[in-house]
């Protein structure tokens, strides 16, 4: 998580993290949502590489704990919204559809992560970054600054909110992930087929222009790979799609360059232990796409067998930045556009 843009009022906002410890506890914040246009000047324009654009909205909230997003998940039926925030909280949300597109939120509730006390995080522990769900509903949670993958297993499996009394489990880790970049380290985790985590550090390099990844096996094994970076971009997400490979989120930030998203997939074949992964372009968007810190990527396949894309942005809790919920179908590779 790398923050883009930091003003008085995020400042501000950064100083309210309590420093007592608290029980975890639920809080359920109201949420209003604003339908978004892929293109305002172009509204017939629907296509950027291999996604076909399907809608969006934006997410605001006035509780101090809403925002921060870095990670995604949504329910196979498209109807629930999972996700993790960096001041420690996972946030649930019913979706309203219309044509199985969101347009709108239903219940919300945003959960304290719990320590092995059942105490909210502390502030050092908090930066959570990338998040993945088992079919059992356990819970993987990568984080930042302090590095690490813990493991949440919900005592009824079918309530999400349940989590909150969850007893965390730390993942053993190798030597070397502790010398991770603070505010670049497990970016993206994803789970594979096996079971195995699939886990990418943000800016942790290895040889020139590769970043550091690891496959974490079930027996505690971290075997390391790289992954080839495409500059100026950062990896802020993956997510394995229906047919193994893994499609990767990425985003760019620099005053010259402004704000951009990259998405691109990993020929699933090619991930194996002490590999150079290559992650090919699908889509690449920039303003006026509706686009913010783009950091958390959920797929699901509809009724139809169609491939859907969501991106979730991380507003970093600054009044100059927006949570923004974009949905996409990812078309067939001979379908793309340049």
């Amino acid at each position: 998580m790398r923050h883009l843009m930091l003003g008085a009022a995020a400042l501000a906002a950064c100083a309210a993290f309590p420093a007592a410890a608290k029980e975890a506890k639920t809080r359920t914040p109201e949420v209003t949502v604003e339908t978004l246009a892929f293109d305002p000047d172009h509204p017939a324009e629907t296509r950027v590489g291999r996604l076909t654009w399907l809608g969006g909205i934006r997410l605001a909230s006035k509780h101090w704990l809403f925002g921060g997003f870095s990670s995604l998940e949504i329910s196979p039926d498209g109807t629930k919204l999972f996700t993790a925030s960096d001041r420690g909280t996972w946030w649930t949300a019913a979706l309203a559809l219309k044509d199985g597109i969101p347009v709108g939120v239903g219940e919300t509730t945003l959960i304290d992560i719990p320590d092995a006390q059942g105490q909210a995080l502390a502030e050092a522990d908090a930066d959570s970054e990338g998040m993945a769900v088992a079919l059992t509903g356990t819970v993987y949670v990568s984080f930042e600054r302090n590095h690490r993958i813990v493991r949440y297993i919900p005592p009824a499996p079918d309530d999400v909110t349940s989590l909150r009394h969850s007893l965390p489990e730390t993942l053993p880790s190798p030597p070397e992930l502790a010398g991770a970049p603070n505010n670049a380290g497990l970016e993206a985790i994803a789970l594979m087929a096996d079971g195995t985590l699939f886990a990418l550090s943000e800016n942790y390099p290895a040889e020139q222009g590769y970043n550091r990844g690891w496959l974490v096996r079930g027996n505690g094994t971290w075997e390391p790979f790289e992954y080839k970076r495409t500059e100026p971009y950062d990896v802020t997400d993956a997510k394995r799609l229906p047919n193994g490979d893994m499609l990767v989120l990425e985003r760019r930030f620099s005053m010259l360059g402004g704000l951009g998203a990259r998405l691109c997939v990993i020929a699933g074949t090619t991930i194996k232990p002490g590999a150079k992964l290559e992650c090919r372009t699908v889509a690449d968007m920039q303003p006026p796409h509706p686009i913010d810190n783009m950091e958390g990527l959920a797929v699901r396949q509809n009724e139809k067998g169609e491939t859907i894309v969501y991106m979730i942005s991380d507003d970093n809790f600054s009044a100059m930045q927006r949570t923004v919920l974009l949905v996409f179908r990812l078309e067939p590779e001979a379908a793309a556009r340049k």
